[in-house]
Formats: C-alpha cells, sequence, structure tokens
C-alpha cells in the first residue's frame, strides 16, 4: 500500500462512505430550522443517552464500520498504524457527532449512545482495514503481469459486472428500503452453495481488476470496484445483498491470497476448471441422456424473435459476463485470444448438441453466436500482440 497518497483511490471511496451515511441518517432531509435551536450549540444540547433497539444499536455500528476501514488504508499512506487509528477513530467521531446534531433538525431522536457507537463501528472498521493492508501484501502478481500495460479486455469484464449488477437500479429512493440494506447481516441466512457461487464470481472479478490495475494500486482499485457494487445496490438496487454474497465478500481476500500463491497461469486455469464446472452445472446436469430428438434453433435469437424480443437483460448480462470470463481466462493461461474464443464458441455448440439427447432440453446457436460476437468485440479492442 505504499505510495504518494495523491494518486490514491481512497479519498473517493471515502466520500462515497460518508454520502451514504449522511443519506441513511438524515433522509428525506426535511430540516426544520425553528427557533428553539437558533444555533448549533443549542442543538447539541438536545443530545441524551436515549437507548434504541439492539438492531438499531447493530446498524450505528455497522454503518459506520466502512468508513474506520476505508480511513485506516488512506491514512496509513502518510502516518504510522498508531496515529492512523487514532486519527480514523477521530474523524469517525467528530462525524457521528456532526450527524446527531443535524438530526435534530429533521425530528429524529439525537443520541450520544449512537455516536459512541458509531465510533465504535469506526473503531472496529480501521481493524479490519488493518488486517486488510496486512493480508493484500501477500498477494504478489507475477513480473510479466505487472509490466503489462492495462488490459482492455479485463477492463470489459469488470465493467460488464458492474452493470450485470446494477441493471435494477432505481431512483426511487424510501427510509424503508434504506433500513432494508443491512437485513442479511442482521437476519444472516447462508446457503453454502451461493457463498461458493458468489466467491467464484467475485474472484474473476479481482483477477481482472487486479490484472488491468497492475501498474496503478490493484487493491484500492478492486475496493473501488466492491464498493460501487455494494453501496449502489444499498441504495439504489432491489433486492438487495444477501447474506451468502456477504460472506463471500469475507472469504475473497484469503481465496485470492490462496490463488495468487500459484503462479499466474496455473491460477488462472483453476478459475477456468471452476467455472467451467458451475456452466456445466446450470446448463448440463442433470445429465438425463435420452433418445435423439432433433429441435436445434439455426437461427440466432429466434426464440427471443417469437416473445417478440422480450429479453431478460439479467440473463443476458450473466450470459455475456460468462461467456466474456471464460475467453478472458483462456487467453491469460497462454492460449492466444482467436484460440480462446474458438474453444469457447466450440465448447458451447457442444453442449446445445448434446442438448439434442438430453430430457426437456433443447439445441440452439444463439449462446455460441453471443460468445462469438463477445470473443470478436475482445479481439477488436486488444491492442496486445497475441500469442
Amino acid at each position: 500500500m505504499a505510495g504518494s497518497s495523491k494518486t490514491s483511490l481512497m479519498p473517493w471511496l471515502i466520500l462515497g462512505v460518508i454520502a451514504v451515511i449522511a443519506f441513511g441518517s438524515l433522509y428525506p432531509f426535511s430540516f426544520d430550522w425553528n427557533v428553539a435551536h437558533p444555533n448549533l450549540f443549542t442543538a447539541f444540547q438536545e443530545l441524551t443517552w436515549a437507548h434504541a433497539s439492539h438492531t438499531d444499536q447493530l446498524r450505528n455500528v455497522l454503518m459506520y464500520l466502512p468508513l474506520g476501514f476505508c480511513l485506516l488504508i488512506w491514512l496509513r499512506l502518510t502516518f504510522s498504524t498508531t496515529w492512523s487509528i487514532l486519527l480514523s477513530c477521530v474523524i469517525g467521531a467528530l462525524l457521528s457527532l456532526c450527524i446527531e446534531v443535524a438530526q435534530v433538525y429533521v425530528q429524529r431522536v439525537p443520541s450520544f449512545l449512537d455516536a459512541s457507537l458509531n465510533s465504535v463501528g469506526t473503531l472496529l472498521g480501521a481493524i479490519v482495514g488493518l488486517s486488510w493492508g496486512a493480508l493484500t501484501n501477500w498477494i504478489k502478481l507475477p513480473e510479466n503481469v505487472k509490466s503489462q500495460s492495462g488490459d482492455r479486455n479485463a477492463l470489459l469484464l469488470v465493467v460488464m459486472w458492474i452493470i450485470w449488477r446494477l441493471l435494477d437500479m432505481s431512483f426511487h429512493i424510501s427510509l424503508a428500503h434504506l433500513k432494508m440494506a443491512l437485513h442479511p447481516l442482521l437476519h444472516i441466512e447462508i446457503s453454502w452453495l451461493l457463498v461458493l457461487r458468489y466467491l467464484l464470481l467475485w474472484s474473476i472479478v479481482s483477477l481482472a481488476t487486479l490484472s488491468y490495475a497492475s501498474r496503478q494500486r490493484g487493491s484500492e482499485a478492486l475496493l473501488a470496484v466492491i464498493a460501487i457494487v455494494v453501496i449502489t445496490r444499498i441504495l439504489f438496487v432491489s433486492p438487495l445483498f444477501d447474506s451468502s454474497e456477504l460472506l463471500a465478500l469475507l472469504l475473497l481476500l484469503p481465496a485470492l491470497i490462496v490463488i495468487h500463491a500459484l503462479r499466474w497461469v496455473p491460477a488462472t486455469i483453476v478459475v477456468l476448471l471452476a467455472l467451467l464446472t458451475l456452466y456445466t452445472y446450470d446448463h448440463v446436469l442433470p445429465l438425463t441422456v435420452g433418445t435423439f430428438h432433433f429441435n436445434f434453433d439455426f437461427v440466432p435469437f429466434v426464440t427471443w424473435a417469437k416473445t417478440g424480443f422480450s429479453v431478460d437483460w439479467s440473463v443476458l448480462l450473466h450470459m455475456l459476463f460468462v461467456f466474456t470470463a471464460m475467453i478472458w481466462l483462456l487467453k491469460e493461461s497462454s492460449l492466444s485470444l482467436r484460440t480462446s474464443v474458438i474453444l469457447v464458441v466450440a465448447m458451447l455448440l457442444g453442449i446445445e448438441v448434446l442438448h439434442l439427447w438430453q430430457l426437456e432440453r433443447s439445441g440452439s446457436i444463439t449462446r455460441p453466436s453471443i460468445a462469438l460476437c463477445i470473443g470478436l468485440l475482445m479481439m477488436a479492442i486488444d491492442r496486445r500482440p497475441h500469442s
């Protein structure tokens, strides 16, 4: 994490976190500047030690945890660990007091207890940030990845992920929606199959992010991607995160350390095999082979045309992301981009042909065609010399 703080992405992340805190604490911003509180000093006197429910107390801690996390990482670029933790807590406490005083003017119940819990959340976040900084030092990119310019195909993969995850974004916000944002942390329901699925997908995004930003601040770029998805989903997307994805994000850094313990090529092959296994699980299993039935669409998108091109954009973007990831991982495993595209298209075509022997399935040229289109796009934007 060493380097000049002038080029750090963390100030932008900190501003984003502060904006979320202010939004969640003061929305819908119905300020009443009445004469009962002509100045901030009299407003400050309204703070009490009123107790909230255990759920609200936990929310107060969790809301400030990302602030402490980001502050610690940023401040450590300039200050020692001790001073970084201390300054993070002071900034978190001052922000919390300002928010509590502002709540006097929006008919909320300002409380010193809330400010104290916010400070605890900031401290816990700083401790987590300290752990993140220590663990990211274990992630070692190989020299060939460090020295190369930003991989545009990796950037394309990351952008597709962000668009897919934020597809259902709506700018209609309610206080109930904001309170529900922490529901997965307060009511934990874990599906280990979903945890593994999310962990694999986020690992792919992480590899692409670290590859593209290898000459910049790779770990900060990864944090920026996570923050964009998490914060935007909290504010504008429904349904929110589930507990399984949050657990996957907690396991992401240890998973990256294990992945990067391998050399780059073996690491990408391992992730690729996991992705192919997931795709097979979704689109081939259960392998119920029956008699041959010729039901194959040779015209791309003919099924969509029959429904008036009523497209499920979430499914389509998921498909685009997975196919792009397959091609990119094959390319990173030392194959040429052209060969990677051919292999992915051939594999998808083989699966569609296999469907002709599977019960309740049919074949189509659509998926291989989509993969070919995304492969041609990747070849068009890739300026690095091919293997």
